[in-house]
């Protein structure tokens, strides 16, 4: 069996339909083991998959990032389109 890539585990994980499928930047570093996660997205992104990033901020005021994958809108998928882009979602 071939070994999965880390972005293939982030992918895998955030297309999950049942349980958890968002994780945050330190949650995906300990499960997939890559330290540069924004990195990994922006190439998930950079392939055609819309993947928002959600801010909040924990109890310490920490700002905390957190991914999911999504559905483009109409109008992000024109955009793209028109732009050369293509999207996989």
């Amino acid at each position: 069996m071939a070994k999965l890539s880390a972005k293939q585990k982030m992918l895998n994980a955030l297309s999950k339909t049942e349980g958890y499928n968002t994780f945050t930047t330190e949650q995906a570093r300990r499960r997939f083991g890559i330290q540069n996660v924004s990195a990994r997205i922006d190439e998930l992104r950079q392939e055609g998959y819309c993947i928002y990033t959600n801010y909040k901020r924990n109890a310490d005021g920490v700002k905390v990032a957190s991914y999911r994958l999504g559905k483009p809108t109409k109008a992000l998928v024109r955009a793209a389109l028109s732009a050369g882009y293509s999207f996989n979602a």
